[in-house]
């Protein structure tokens, strides 16, 4: 039987921990998708909802890029709004 494939784990360095939460606390989530059913699976989409919109990655990513990307696409996210944000509130 083939083993269950272990993804790399993510860094969470406090710039990952700070745009991670933001994120979650303004509507935007990033989901991994996998490619095949059960544990054997070696690729996997990336899914980003944006106050309901969903967006599917073009391509898939393996076990040791996946969790680089998704912590890389809440710091471009945040980036991205968090001015606009801060702008909208005053």
């Amino acid at each position: 039987m083939p083993k269950a494939v272990k993804c790399k784990p993510p860094g969470w360095t406090e710039e990952d921990n700070i745009a991670y939460a933001w994120c979650i606390n303004h509507g935007i989530t990033i989901s991994v998708l996998a490619i095949a059913p059960g544990w054997y699976n070696a690729s996997w989409l990336i899914e980003i909802t944006i106050n309901g919109k969903k967006i599917t990655s073009p391509r898939e990513y393996g076990k040791d890029e996946l969790w680089d990307k998704v912590f890389e696409l809440y710091k471009f996210y945040y980036n991205k709004y968090k001015n606009e944000y801060i702008q909208n509130s005053k």
